[in-house]
Order: C-alpha cells, then sequence, then structure tokens
C-alpha cells in the first residue's frame, strides 16, 4: 500500500437534455486564462451537436459567425458535471477535431472557460 494518497482523475460529463454528448477528463489547465481542455469522447448524443460546434470551426474570427454559433450552442441547453453529477458552470465550451491526430483518426479535444472551482481543484493525471 502506498504512503501517499491516490487522487482518483475526476471525469466530466457533457449532457444535452439527459444524452450524454460527451466525456473529457479536462487535464489541460491554463490557470492564467481560465480554460481547461482535454480529449472529448464522444457520447450517443455528439451526433446531434456536432453540426453546431462544426459551426465554430467555420467561424474562426468572424464576429457574425460566432454570434451565430454561441446562439446555436447555447439552444442545445449543454450541461457540465463532474463525476458526482454535480452541475459546473462554464462560460465558453467548445468541441473541435483534434489537429494533432493521426491522419484518418477521428480524434476531439474540448475546451471550456471556467472560474468554477470544480474544475480547477479536481485532479488530473499531469
Amino acid at each position: 500500500m502506498s504512503a501517499f494518497p491516490s487522487r482518483r482523475i475526476v471525469s466530466f460529463t457533457v449532457t444535452m437534455s439527459g444524452v450524454i454528448v460527451g466525456r473529457s477528463e479536462l487535464e489541460g489547465r491554463e490557470p492564467a486564462s481560465r480554460v481547461v481542455r482535454g480529449r472529448f469522447r464522444p457520447g450517443l448524443g455528439y451526433d446531434l451537436a456536432q453540426p453546431v460546434f462544426a459551426l465554430y470551426d467555420g467561424a474562426r474570427s468572424d464576429a457574425a459567425a460566432l454570434a451565430r454559433y454561441r446562439k446555436a450552442r447555447e439552444a442545445l441547453r449543454l450541461q457540465l458535471t463532474d463525476a458526482a453529477g454535480t452541475p459546473v458552470s462554464f462560460r465558453e465550451l467548445h468541441i473541435r477535431p483534434n489537429a494533432d491526430a493521426k491522419p484518418g483518426a477521428t480524434e476531439y479535444v474540448i475546451e471550456i472557460e471556467s472560474d468554477d472551482p470544480l474544475i480547477w481543484n479536481a485532479p488530473t493525471s499531469s
């Protein structure tokens, strides 16, 4: 038995009307910008939300396109929860294809901007 207490990595879940969109451990942290990111594992509901997140990739720096994306994303009424099912507040939430994925691989990244202590106090693998 280890002399150090183990810290279980926390998985966060994105849902839409009770349907799981996907999960992530949010292993990357940028405290200065209040952004967390991680590998995103899609759930059954991701196919319904994916067209909205594709709007974000297409918007780039176009203010009108970003506004359409945010309006469409808000209409999804996404909820982020920790492993215990406790809601986590966020300002921004984006899911996009992983640009660093191997050719032909389908991998996603989630980025969340939040001040919620449930994210910032959660243990990570790093």
